[in-house]
């Protein structure tokens, strides 16, 4: 079975491809559960690409070439409690005491700064107060997001567990999110607001491994996932 598809240019992550939660969350949609999702190749934006079903996976083509695969998956990933009462700081970025090599994306569809509420997911990670490593962020929710039921749709929810994790594994250096494992937990209404957790899982030469978590207004577990990020030359970052 092969599906056609665009990804509109809202939903970029860099200025001239998707955001990596966001393409994850629409190749794991025809998984259903629990999935992974490499991503081989930036998704392109307002270019015709393919969904295949091969050999029970589901992979992502622009022409010749390959640009993820998604499969079903088992996530053992143990999630903090969220802190209590939740005390938002400074960010992540100029917290690291390191240089940043990158600034994020000003425009992404998850944490861009200089989108609105309604046009992006306006995630804006924060550390938090007495919790090294950890970073989180308020989701306001609206029926934009909403499937025919009311509840937020999956590839949101992909999305919304994407720019966290950056924030909290890699803030200030040039990383891509090269995988991403998810367990959606429970539905989660498409009104009021949300929190988004996020922690360093750690990493090693240019790897970087964070945890992100989704959690309703009664601090009820949404969904959570695990994320592999990729070190690269900053240069890509704006090519």
């Amino acid at each position: 079975m092969t599906i056609r598809i665009q990804i509109d240019a809202r939903y970029n992550g860099p200025p001239k491809s998707g955001n990596g939660g966001y393409c994850c969350g629409l190749m794991a949609n025809l998984i259903g559960g629990s999935a992974t999702v490499s991503l081989k190749a930036p998704p392109p934006l307002e270019t015709q690409i393919e969904l295949r079903r091969v050999d029970g996976k589901v992979e992502m083509h622009e022409g010749g070439r390959l640009i993820g695969v998604a499969e079903a998956a088992t996530l053992d990933l143990e999630v903090p409690k969220l802190p209590n009462p939740l005390i938002l700081t400074g960010s992540p970025v100029s917290a690291s005491g390191k240089p940043a090599a990158f600034a994020p994306f000003s425009g992404c569809f998850v944490c861009g700064t200089n989108r609105k509420h309604r046009d992006g997911l306006c995630i804006y990670s924060k550390m938090v107060d007495g919790h090294d490593d950890m970073v989180a962020g308020v989701w306001h929710l609206h029926d934009g997001l909403a499937d025919t039921e009311g509840n937020v749709m999956p590839e949101f929810l992909w999305s919304a567990l994407d720019c966290p994790g950056y924030f909290a594994c890699a803030p200030g250096e040039a990383a891509l999110l090269g995988k991403l494992t998810t367990e959606i937990i429970a539905p989660l209404p498409a009104s009021g607001d949300a929190t988004v957790l996020g922690w360093d899982l750690g990493g090693s030469g240019r790897k970087r491994r964070s945890g992100t978590a989704v959690f309703d207004r009664d601090r009820k577990l949404i969904a959570k996932a695990e994320g592999l990020w990729i070190l690269v030359d900053p240069a890509m970052m704006t090519s």
